[in-house]
């Protein structure tokens, strides 16, 4: 940059979240935090740092993602572009995404819907897309799809956050539900405790049986965090072949 030009900062965030009710379209159950027909973004202040901006943006909407200043924090923020196109070459804006847990929101933000109906200003639909694109890569892996279903799911959520995302499984549901269980089989996948599930099914709707079926409720089952499921997956495989 020439001596003396100096760029205004500014940083972004686009904020998804997933609706897992059993009775949400699936097109309609991803959804995205919304502020004025932009996503949440902030400029950068003095000896602030881009990541910490971005934070300040969701919290200001209404959605905490952890104190800024944390590195535990800056985590959960993922860098995703830096828009300065030549039409505002002095001005450069920092995209990231993070995950959040869907709810009511208590700021000026609004949870809305990801999928073709949402209306974005210019700027923001670029972040949007590039954002979104980001993520559906992310959640191709167990451990950026349980960042949008929480601590505690079921393997029905995990198929629907799956078709929300990308469409629906390869192959059958069968299949789906054949690869979470070797997910669990293989301990990357572990079944909530005893102790826990009676006041979770207390708590959340879709953990409990469906109403007047008196069917057996779903497992409820966490992430375990060790990584890689493929590699984890393929030792299974391996063991099995063998």
């Amino acid at each position: 940059m020439a001596r003396g030009v100096s760029a205004a900062l500014s940083a972004g965030v686009a904020v998804f979240g997933f609706n897992p009710e059993p009775g949400v379209a699936s097109g309609r159950a991803l959804h995205v935090i919304t502020l004025r027909r932009g996503l949440p973004h902030a400029e950068v202040e003095a000896r602030e740092r881009l990541a910490d901006a971005a934070f300040r943006a969701a919290e200001e909407a209404g959605v905490s993602l952890g104190s800024g200043r944390a590195a535990r924090g800056r985590q959960r923020l993922h860098l995703v572009t830096l828009d300065d196109e030549p039409s505002r070459s002095r001005a450069v804006t920092a995209w990231y995404y993070a995950t959040a847990p869907y709810g009511k929101m208590p700021g000026p933000g609004a949870w809305t819907p990801a999928g073709r109906g949402l209306r974005l200003d210019a700027q923001s639909s670029a972040a949007f897309a590039a954002s979104l694109e980001r993520l559906r890569a992310d959640t191709r892996q167990l451990a950026g799809a349980a960042t949008l279903l929480g601590e505690v799911f079921t393997g029905d959520d995990l198929l629907r956050l799956h078709v929300a995302l990308h469409g629906g499984p390869e192959g059958s549901e069968r299949t789906f539900r054949r690869r979470i269980q070797e997910l669990r089989d293989s301990g990357v996948l572990k079944p909530v405790r005893e102790s826990e599930v009676s006041a979770l099914r207390l708590r959340v709707a879709r953990f409990r049986s469906p109403a007047g079926t008196g069917g057996r409720p779903p497992e409820l089952l966490r992430y375990s965090g060790t990584g890689g499921e493929d590699e984890q997956l393929a030792s299974l495989r391996a063991r099995r072949a063998g």
